[in-house]
């Protein structure tokens, strides 16, 4: 493997070529922050003027021991699919490609459970391979929400989707560790608390998209006379 640092190992610029009037939103948030409710209810407000295609969460559908889910194997799996399914829903024409969770989701699982483990240089250069990655697909999205909510109001609430309630300790920890991936890679991302109803939580992403859209259409239009 190169080790030159800033090599960017995979060319996916071709992949993500269909559609280059789609906007595509990522969702982040820990489980049980409400990112997949409030993504569907966006996306039901974006579907009735636009054509909105969706991501769902890749929870689930890893093939490997769930005792090995912080393997290499394992992430690599998460991040490749991750990268794949939004190929595979960018395929069609579309306004709105909305994502629950993203790789930013799959960078801050392995960081955290990466820093747990004793370093080796193999291991180094597969953290590095999995860092590239991200690096380059990031730049993918148009708009990055992060879905917070005060963990005062989290432990009062009744999870029927989780088998058991995330444990809050992890929680601060990977927010600590998402603070300074977002300050590292000098990321766009847009926090949004979701200690309101879902519909309100909704609306005001609904504003910022427009406010986006809005904007890009400005650029275009700017550019065209030129």
């Amino acid at each position: 493997m190169n080790k030159n640092n800033d090599l960017i190992l995979f060319d996916f610029i071709d992949s993500f070529d269909y559609n280059h009037n789609m906007i595509k939103i990522s969702f982040s948030g820990y489980a049980g922050s409400g990112k997949t409710s409030l993504m569907n209810e966006v996306k039901k407000i974006l579907s009735l003027k636009s054509r909105v295609e969706t991501v769902d969460q890749l929870n689930g559908r890893n093939p490997f021991d769930s005792d090995k889910k912080s393997s290499f194997a394992s992430q690599f799996f998460y991040m490749s699919s991750q990268i794949n399914e939004e190929n595979v829903r960018s395929m069609v024409p579309l306004d709105f490609l909305l994502c629950d969770q993203s790789v930013l989701d799959q960078w801050l699982y392995w960081r955290a459970k990466f820093m747990e483990k004793e370093t080796t240089p193999r291991l180094e250069e597969k953290d590095q391979l999995l860092k590239n990655m991200f690096r380059f697909w990031i730049k993918t999205y148009d708009l990055t929400f992060i879905i917070r909510i005060d963990l005062n109001e989290y432990e009062k609430r009744e999870f029927k989707n989780l088998l058991r309630k995330p444990d809050l300790d992890y929680i601060r920890k990977s927010d600590e560790i998402l603070k300074s991936i977002i300050e590292e890679e000098n990321l766009n991302v847009i926090e949004t608390w979701n200690n309101n109803s879902i519909d309100e939580c909704a609306h005001e992403i609904i504003r910022v998209i427009s406010d986006y859209r809005e904007q890009e259409n400005s650029i275009k239009t700017t550019s065209d006379k030129f």
